[in-house]
């Protein structure tokens, strides 16, 4: 019998999750029934129970839902809870467990590409969910400052402040889109969906880090314009779609997957994905 899993969240309609999730079907041995279920947050509350009533084992949570999840929740794994976002639920005996697998996929993506963060200085683009899973797994794995950039530079300073107190021997700083990104950054992310959709605008300005790591959590077919050209290691939204993804599967088919597995898998499903 397939598990039944899905993703909820606005818009979906260019989500390759479901495409992904059959790939898993053959990769794991194990048949995931993957449904799109398109809802905002006024419809969150009743698109859970009828989730619930339907069997789902488990879903995924996206935008604008990450941060609102939360009081629907039984209980909130330490990652989840750290972060203050979710981004894949596990329905145990009708009660709904909270995890982050967004903070497991860059985790796993610094590894693979041998990037190590502590003492450096970092930046990242967005103060959403993605921003929060970025932000406290770069401070779990010792970075020396994070700076978050956002549009609104008060979202941008209570993330900081949020993340200060979780992890004050990291130095927190906030600021604007165009805020000035200092010579001594080695590793920029963008958290956003920008490039996603459309050219980035053109004020924006991504700057040469040089020998620094680029991480993008946008993807779009070709590549983002984040990504294009950039000098030095990346990590594509894709491949980090790819490991999240991973990480839900086994939280609801409960496999142990080894890290050697993990990367392994991703290789093959992102193979299966060129024409991305």
């Amino acid at each position: 019998m397939a598990i039944k899993t899905g993703l909820i969240g606005k818009p979906l309609k260019r989500s390759l999750s479901p495409r992904l999730f059959n790939i898993f079907s053959g990769l794991l041995d194990e048949k995931f029934s993957y449904t799109l279920k398109e809802v905002g947050p006024p419809g969150l509350g009743k698109a859970i129970e009828e989730i619930k009533k339907s069997g789902w084992r488990g879903f995924n949570v996206t935008l604008p839902l990450k941060e609102r999840v939360s009081p629907f929740l039984a209980k909130a794994h330490k990652d989840a809870e750290g972060i203050g976002a979710v981004n894949a639920v596990l329905i145990r005996d009708g009660a709904l467990e909270g995890f982050n697998t967004d903070a497991k996929a860059l985790e796993y993506s610094l590894k693979e590409v041998k990037a190590g963060v502590r003492g450096v200085t970092c930046v990242i683009w967005g103060a959403g969910g993605a921003a929060k899973a970025a932000a406290w797994t770069l401070a779990a794995r010792g970075a020396g400052e994070i700076r978050i950039y956002n549009r609104s530079y008060a979202k941008a300073r209570a993330l900081a402040s949020y993340f200060s107190k979780q992890f004050p021997r990291v130095r927190f700083k906030a600021g604007n889109f165009f805020s000035p990104v200092p010579a001594k950054a080695a590793v920029f992310i963008n958290a956003t969906p920008l490039g996603m959709y459309k050219p980035l605008p053109p004020a924006l300005k991504v700057p040469d880090l040089k020998t620094g790591l680029y991480c993008d959590f946008a993807y779009a077919p070709g590549g983002t314009p984040f990504l294009k050209d950039r000098p030095g290691k990346t990590i594509t939204g894709l491949d980090l779609l790819i490991y999240q993804a991973l990480a839900s599967a086994a939280l609801w088919s409960g496999r142990r997957l080894s890290a050697g597995e993990i990367v392994k898998l991703k290789n093959k499903a992102r193979d299966a994905c060129l024409d991305i």
